[in-house]
């Protein structure tokens, strides 16, 4: 498994994932398509279909070997050919720390110079050298545990990577993915609860979230201190009920514009207290925006 041929191996033009071109797009561009095709296959769409795939006559002599025959794939090749296919980043090393192979991927994400026999890690990366992941693949020589763990990227700066060592007979494997716009979503959803604690504190201000329907999704203590009903009775019920009679209608208006024209705005409204007295506060309301379309609204209410 992963020989001694792997350096070789490494530099060979692997299928890779199929990119998608259009035939008008092909016309015009042709020269580009063509030198693209030389090293992965390019699917050709007509009216969002797939008619045809141009590709390199070697990639082409590759796919058209008879399964089994002399020409048949090595299990080394067939590993390499699947690696080029992970959105990983993989690299292949002994126990000594020689690469003795790098998917596409692990080549851009470290941006690897084409790999000389005999080099080790720290010669390639030298910012490994002392290093957490370091550390970690070296315990995994040693104690052949797989290991994972998000760290900072040590080539790429403000990047995060999800870094994990294999043990693979006696050699080892190590995969990277960049997860850094999962860790920015963590840190916003962090700046996010923070914000609605803060929000929360301030007996003055309070946090609603509404449905597509205009149905209460969400609201803070505040608001139920405000209108002097319980949490439970709240979920659920339309902001309207709680808003007085000469105002409901336009606010009405102003929900359904924020929502369908994906707009924020601003307004004052009067609100009904449970023991009977209006309180008049200042809104706030921004479109709450999903991965297919609006979801609701957030509001933001000042007491005045």
């Amino acid at each position: 498994m992963w020989g001694s041929d792997l350096h070789d191996l490494n530099t060979s033009q692997d299928q890779t994932p199929v990119e998608s071109v259009t035939s008008a797009e092909l016309v015009r561009s042709f020269a580009k398509w063509r030198e693209t095709a030389l090293s992965r296959p390019v699917a050709i769409t007509t009216h969002g279909r797939v008619s045809h795939v141009l590709t390199g006559a070697e990639i082409f002599e590759q796919m058209a070997r008879p399964a089994g025959g002399s020409g048949a794939m090595t299990a080394d090749q067939q590993l390499i050919s699947l690696s080029e296919r992970l959105k990983e980043g993989l690299l292949v090393c002994d126990r000594d720390e020689v690469i003795l192979y790098a998917n596409r991927q692990a080549k851009e994400f470290l941006d690897l110079e084409p790999l000389q026999p005999g080099v080790r890690l720290t010669q390639c990366l030298p910012e490994l050298e002392g290093s957490v992941m370091q550390v970690q693949y070296r315990r995994t020589i040693e104690t052949r545990e797989a290991l994972a763990a998000d760290l900072p990227s040590q080539r790429r700066k403000g990047r995060w990577v999800n870094f994990q060592s294999i043990p693979l007979g006696e050699q080892f494997v190590l995969l990277l993915r960049d997860i850094t716009e999962e860790v920015e979503r963590y840190r916003m959803a962090d700046a996010k609860e923070a914000m609605l604690e803060a929000i929360s504190r301030n007996p003055d201000v309070s946090y609603v979230r509404l449905s597509p329907r205009g149905l209460i999704a969400m609201a803070d203590a505040t608001l139920e201190d405000w209108l002097g009903i319980s949490h439970e009775k709240l979920m659920g019920i339309r902001l309207d009920d709680v808003i007085v009679r000469e105002h409901q209608h336009a606010f009405r208006k102003i929900l359904d514009k924020v929502l369908e024209r994906d707009c924020a705005t601003n307004c004052d409204l009067d609100l009904l207290a449970n023991k009977g007295a209006s309180l008049n506060v200042h809104c706030a309301i921004v479109p709450l925006c999903g991965a297919y379309g609006v979801e609701g609204a957030s509001m933001i209410m000042t007491r005045r």
